[in-house]
């Protein structure tokens, strides 16, 4: 049995193509942790894979505004200027876990870097529509 970890832009046309790929490395008895935001906690643990959120202060993807801010703050602003606190928040939630390979989408920001830090081989998960 592998250990998969799935990284996720918490979007349906990044999800939805990946949470399939999950859905049937599952059914092959393969174990799954996937990342996104709350927003995708009940489809991803419905398939039967362990749910990861990113950090609310933290998510890079929000682009709404929150209660203390004046301006909404984009995803991309936030990962160009501090992306190593969302990395280390992904990584503080991964401690101790050991994965065969990560599959991710295109788009997600953060692959290499996360990989490469836990030290895992990645597949890219291109998306087709």
């Amino acid at each position: 049995m592998s250990k998969i970890l799935f990284l996720s832009d918490p979007s349906q046309a990044d999800v939805s193509p990946i949470l399939g790929m999950a859905n049937e490395m599952i059914t092959k008895g393969e174990q799954v942790t996937f990342f996104s935001s709350d927003e995708f906690k009940e489809p991803i643990e419905q398939i039967g894979a362990d749910f990861k959120a990113y950090n609310r202060e933290l998510n890079i993807f929000r682009t709404g505004r929150t209660f203390n801010e004046e301006k909404p703050k984009s995803g991309l602003i936030s990962a160009l200027l501090e992306p190593m606190k969302f990395i280390d928040d992904i990584l503080v939630q991964l401690r101790g876990l050991k994965f065969d390979y990560a599959v991710f989408s295109p788009s997600y920001p953060y692959a290499n870097i996360i990989t490469q830090l836990l030290d895992i081989p990645k597949t890219e998960q291109i998306a087709y529509h």
